[in-house]
């Protein structure tokens, strides 16, 4: 929900309560503070690669910032996920002051004609917002090259791709030098997006650029715009960005895709893998379990793509609550796509790094250029920022990505644990107790029971009271030297346990 283990007092008056709902209780808080805010803001920002330069373009940092800030108070004010699609796909006006023109500045293609601009567009309307990959339709027509990766858009042809990227054809990005008030010698640029072209169509005409060549189709030399999926376009003085919008989220699959990839945000797995990859002619049988994600899809339309009632849907179910441990017997792996038992996964570069501040009560802060201090790396506006430092090493390192070519990962490596062992700066140092205000150095300056040391370590670190034997080891290696050094050991190797990496 958060993207934040639970400090010790939160975990403390957690086990006392004893009230039934205290678990719903919980999730609504969750749900209404302002580290939900942060996280799926975070989410959103992937979703839409949100990021200050890119191997294609640059939306500077100013434009990163629009975006980012569009993007958190959208999520702040609740504002319903349809909507902010639809604002995104319709943006206007200055890429610096408002956020949802950044989403056309994002896929502006400088090295080929207008046409490959627009096909982007295309493309990444339909991965992000229908997880249907698009993009080699942009080449090639679907028959003969999608057969074994999807038998719907096997049936797609390249002029209806043409089609789709057809609604971009009447906008125009206006490029224009921009002079930075906190940088006067930086050569930044800003795009005035705009529904300013009357007659725009998306023609047949190219022999450069990125794709094949665009040549007339059965006579037509240009073609008109049309919903991938229905064939549907814009409506008598409807403008055609805003018709895309319009179809898109109106169409089953929008919110089909969203409710696929926001469980796979909660359990580690999407229903459909990958979840970009949705085939409409296999819904029956591609999907782990169809109803289910039918049922929650006509959910999220009923609540009018409210972000915070699907994910409470999905916090709330028994599957959501089941154990690591399969407690009828012995774990078969071909189960795992079934969510017979709770699945596992490593936190995000972002979570691991926060996970690490909290346990260990040591802040941590970076500046961002245009938006000041930021107190967690979950508050961080894209995967670009934390600088070339151990931070910015040790989020790289835990799979952040870019954001361009190189997508986020939750794989594990030798790298991370070199760092989780060994860096001074994000861990070894935030585990002595001459560090000011660290949980060693609190903890032992409350007590120097081994018992009780081993409690408070363990509530801080892993959000739970040690086991009998836990606790019993930790008192007999605590007991065995130098307090201290001990006390500082015993975190340190909590913080490097699985238990700490894995949700």
């Amino acid at each position: 929900m958060t993207g934040q283990i639970p400090d010790t007092a939160t975990v403390q008056s957690f086990l006392a309560d004893t009230t039934a709902d205290k678990r719903a209780k919980k999730i609504d808080q969750l749900l209404a503070s302002d580290a939900f805010i942060d996280r799926w803001t975070m989410w959103f920002g992937d979703l839409v690669q949100n990021v200050q330069a890119s191997n294609n373009i640059r939306e500077y940092y100013v434009g990163r910032n629009a975006y980012y800030n569009y993007i958190h108070d959208s999520i702040k004010n609740g504002k319903a996920y349809d909507v902010m699609v639809r604002e995104v796909l319709s943006g206007k006006g200055d890429s610096f002051a408002n956020g949802p023109s950044d989403f056309w500045v994002r896929q502006i293609q400088t090295n080929g004609p207008v046409q490959d601009t627009y096909d982007n567009l295309a493309a990444q309307s339909g991965e992000r917002f229908l997880g249907m990959p698009l993009l080699c339709l942009s080449c090639h027509n679907g028959l003969g090259h999608l057969d074994l990766v999807n038998t719907y858009l096997k049936s797609k042809t390249r002029y209806d791709f043409w089609g789709q990227a057809a609604f971009f054809t009447r906008t125009r990005a206006q490029r224009q030098p921009y002079t930075d008030p906190a940088n006067p010698n930086a050569n930044l640029f800003k795009y005035d997006v705009e529904d300013s072209i009357p007659n725009g169509a998306y023609q047949l005409n190219t022999t450069s650029g990125n794709k094949t060549p665009r040549q007339p189709t059965n006579g037509q030399s240009s073609v008109p715009p049309a919903f991938i999926l229905t064939g549907e376009g814009p409506r008598p003085g409807e403008a055609y960005r805003d018709a895309l919008g319009r179809t898109l989220t109106a169409n089953p699959q929008f919110s089909r895709a969203a409710v696929n990839y926001l469980w796979k945000e909660m359990f580690g797995m999407g229903m459909v893998e990958p979840t970009n990859n949705i085939d409409i002619n296999k819904l029956d049988s591609q999907p782990t379990h169809p109803n289910l994600l039918t049922l929650l899809s006509n959910e999220f339309v009923a609540d009018r793509y409210d972000l915070r009632a699907i994910l409470k849907t999905m916090a709330m179910s028994s599957t959501y609550q089941l154990s690591t441990q399969y407690a009828p017997g012995n774990w078969n792996e071909s189960w795992t796509p079934y969510f017979a038992r709770h699945l596992s996964h490593r936190l995000s570069a972002e979570e691991m790094l926060d996970a690490i501040v909290r346990a260990t009560s040591v802040p941590v802060s970076f500046t961002v250029n245009g938006l000041g201090t930021v107190t967690s790396a979950m508050k961080l506006p894209d995967t670009l920022e934390a600088g070339r430092n151990n931070y910015g090493r040790f989020l790289d390192e835990f799979g952040r990505g870019d954001r361009d070519d190189t997508p986020r990962s939750n794989d594990t490596s030798i790298a991370q644990a070199l760092s989780l062992m060994n860096d001074p700066q994000v861990v070894v140092n935030r585990v002595h107790r001459n560090t000011a205000n660290s949980t060693v150095a609190k903890v032992l300056a409350s007590t120097t029971d081994a018992g009780s040391i081993a409690d408070q370590i363990y509530l801080a670190t892993l959000s739970r009271r040690p086991t009998t034997a836990e606790r019993q080891q930790a008192i007999v290696y605590l007991s065995s030297g130098t307090l201290a050094q001990k006390t500082e050991d015993l975190q340190w190797v909590l913080l490097n346990s699985l238990e700490f990496l894995f949700d």
